[in-house]
């Protein structure tokens, strides 16, 4: 959303979720899936169609796929605010787009760096 300048709309989230689950699955997993395989379980897009979806998602994004602690914990705490049944649309945008710190948001970002620090010593 940040780099690309695109909202999440009824219209758009379903591709847009379906290219966050694919590159997810290419960056994180040993195994990855296959594009072919997105395709057998989201039949509403076929293979052709997910290949330029990837390609274009990775265009907005610029080819970057790391995202900081802040910025996780920031849409994670407004997507959790989702939940809540009050006056959530507007919740959720003054923490995503408000640029309000988030409560907890700090803790979750030196949690992540003290793990990536833990990581970086066990391999060296």
């Amino acid at each position: 959303m940040e780099n690309a300048g695109i909202e999440i709309l009824a219209s758009n989230w379903r591709p847009i979720m379906l290219c966050g689950l694919l590159l997810a699955s290419k960056v994180w997993q040993d195994l990855s899936t296959w594009n072919v395989e997105f395709e057998s379980i989201s039949p509403d897009f076929t293979l052709k169609s997910i290949n330029v979806l990837e390609r274009t998602f990775l265009k907005y994004l610029r080819y970057s796929l790391f995202i900081s602690g802040s910025v996780y914990a920031r849409y994670y705490f407004a997507l959790r605010s989702l939940t809540e049944k009050k006056d959530f649309r507007r919740r959720y945008n003054h923490v995503v787009m408000g640029g309000r710190p988030v409560p907890n948001s700090r803790m979750v970002e030196q949690r992540t760096e003290a793990l990536k620090n833990q990581v970086c010593a066990r391999s060296m």
